[in-house]
């Protein structure tokens, strides 16, 4: 039984050396409508007081955007970093930026793609990177941008392609996919690069989001990942641990049979664990994968979460942590954000049965 609370950042460093604490880290995934929702019912006013009030353990950090203004549209709609046109759309399950055009869907040859400009690095104040670190020193910190800029591969080329003729490229126009992911790569090397001077120690975790499974099976085959999308990622992998942070990857589904490549090219952290997706049961993953892999995720919001009751949340709750946090490597977390139609009550029952002390 520990007699004292650890400090935020230490506890999750000590988790991801596969060591106990004082009780498993926590995270907090959620739409906007849901951080609304807890700042109502704290009573405070922004998403950085839910978090102190939960007392996560993580932070989220990355340079404000210094670049030319974005084109916004008469209907709402407006032009994302790499000129992806979105449109804020709410639905059921809360507001998202969906994508209306994108920007690469009617080209075709490489000589097109030469003349296409990628998003510049120059477009970024990095020292408000590291004005961040100092605020969130006693966190750990995790550097990504939000989901429709963070560092990624086969999901970058989706929003520059659609999704229909990124999945085509790899196997009509091999070439030319290999000319675009190069592209997108070299763009978030540099970024990441330029984040990890700036920043110095300031950063923990290096996140990177390429979503590579569905509900029952991976997007493409693990041969297409192998060829095309693991070198790729390896090489922010590899940067990463140049400067010493441990490598978080983010891809929903089942993606059980890839794991070991995903260790392979250096992943540390693995996010989400969806666990009613195919093959992801959780505590089979830790067996075999635990000695060389950390968690983050795992509590359910297909259906736990929305539907279940309390007493399921906290069951859930207690089993995850005394699965996966055996031995720490785990982070607690929703396996996706919490989304809009959540009961109050489960959110809370989840953070709370997460602080009880180890």
């Amino acid at each position: 039984m520990w007699a004292y609370a650890l400090k935020s950042k230490k506890r999750v460093l000590k988790a991801l050396a596969y060591e106990e604490t004082d009780r498993a880290p926590i995270d907090y995934w959620a739409t906007r409508h849901i951080d609304s929702l807890l700042c109502k019912h704290f009573g405070v006013e922004s998403r950085e007081e839910v978090l102190r009030k939960l007392e996560v353990d993580l932070r989220y950090v990355f340079p404000e955007y210094a670049g030319p203004e974005l084109r916004t549209y008469a209907d709402g709609s407006y032009d994302d970093v790499w000129g992806v046109r979105r449109k804020r759309v709410e639905t059921s399950m809360g507001e998202y930026d969906h994508e209306i055009s994108n920007p690469l869907s009617s080209i075709s040859t490489i000589e097109e793609l030469e003349v296409w400009t990628p998003p510049s690095p120059d477009w970024y104040d990095y020292d408000s990177l590291k004005r961040q670190c100092e605020r969130f020193r006693d966190y750990a910190t995790v550097l990504v941008d939000k989901r429709t800029n963070r560092t990624s591969v086969l999901h970058a080329a989706i929003y520059l392609r659609g999704m229909q003729q990124a999945l085509m490229d790899l196997f009509i126009k091999p070439d030319f996919t290999r000319r675009l992911y190069r592209k997108i790569t070299d763009f978030y090397l540099e970024v990441n690069r330029r984040c990890f001077e700036a920043a110095g120690d300031g950063i923990d975790i290096f996140m990177i989001g390429d979503d590579l499974g569905t509900q029952d099976s991976l997007i493409v085959s693990p041969k297409i990942i192998r060829e095309f999308l693991k070198p790729m990622l390896a090489e922010h992998a590899r940067l990463a641990e140049k400067y010493g942070l441990y490598v978080m990857l983010h891809t929903c589904g089942s993606i059980r049979n890839i794991i070991p490549d995903l260790i392979e090219l250096g992943v540390d952290i693995l996010n989400p664990i969806q666990v009613r997706a195919k093959n992801m049961n959780p505590e089979e993953i830790k067996v075999e994968f635990g000695d060389k892999l950390c968690f983050h995720g795992a509590v359910d919001v297909q259906w736990t979460l929305p539907y279940g009751t309390t007493k399921d949340v906290r069951a859930e709750v207690r089993e995850r942590i005394q699965t996966l946090g055996k031995g720490g490597g785990y982070i607690l977390c929703s396996t996706h954000n919490i989304q809009a139609g959540t009961p109050l009550e489960n959110i809370l029952a989840m953070y709370k049965e997460a602080k009880r002390r180890a």
